[in-house]
């Protein structure tokens, strides 16, 4: 159950505050006005990529008969997180460090999030360098899946690998049905234990969608 005293943080970044090297920028059009009378309306159009913004994908982001974000509940996009500082210098988060500080904890049905501050610094202009993202290594995604997480977050653009050429982090967790939330900023203020919400638009037969990504933390 989330907790009742509780305050609330935003961790989700503006739409268009990254776009992704490959990407097509968020756009927005208007205002409009098609009614046309002497109260005119402010309605404005927008368009943009599945992945724009912070944004939470499913199975069928690595694999062609995944499950499309639309189809789990909204109660898999919730709950208990737990916190995990990573470095964000290129090096990929090991077995090793993430037992360091997840040592005893029941991981069953919660998320990770790995918090590297990597997001920020693209949001402020820092240039997207692989050499410098941080990673996710596949022995410390299975050991995740190991210990039954069904989310693994990241204030980064992404949790691949960087030792991978395929990708293999990705497609290990979409075998194994862990949602991946990217994207996060601005995690800082929300200490070791919160709880996460990042529901998806409902959106039919995609791989993702943005989220506005928000945790509450316990008082």
């Amino acid at each position: 159950m989330p907790p009742t005293d509780y305050r609330l943080h935003d961790v989700s970044m503006w739409m268009d505050d990254f776009v992704f090297p490959g990407d097509e920028p968020v756009r927005v059009d208007g205002p409009f006005d098609v009614v046309g009378t002497d109260n005119p309306e402010w309605v404005y159009q927008f368009s943009s990529p599945t992945q724009a913004g912070t944004h939470i994908q499913g199975p069928h982001y690595f694999l062609e008969h995944g499950s499309t974000i639309d189809s789990f509940p909204l109660s898999r996009f919730q709950g208990w997180a737990h916190v995990v500082d990573i470095e964000a210098n290129g090096t990929d988060t090991t077995v090793g460090q993430l037992g360091e500080q997840l040592d005893g904890v029941d991981l069953t049905d919660r998320f990770v999030i790995l918090r590297s501050h990597h997001m920020d610094a693209l949001v402020q202009g820092q240039p997207l360098d692989p050499s410098t993202r941080p990673g996710l290594s596949l022995e410390a995604a299975q050991w995740l899946i190991d210990r039954s997480v069904t989310m693994v977050a990241i204030d980064s653009v992404g949790v691949e690998s960087r030792r991978s050429k395929n990708f293999d982090v990705n497609v290990l967790l979409c075998e194994n049905s862990v949602l991946i939330l990217e994207g996060l900023v601005d995690l800082g203020p929300i200490g070791d234990r919160v709880w996460l919400e990042a529901l998806p638009l409902k959106l039919r037969g995609v791989e993702g969608t943005p989220c506005r990504a928000i945790v509450k933390i316990p008082s």
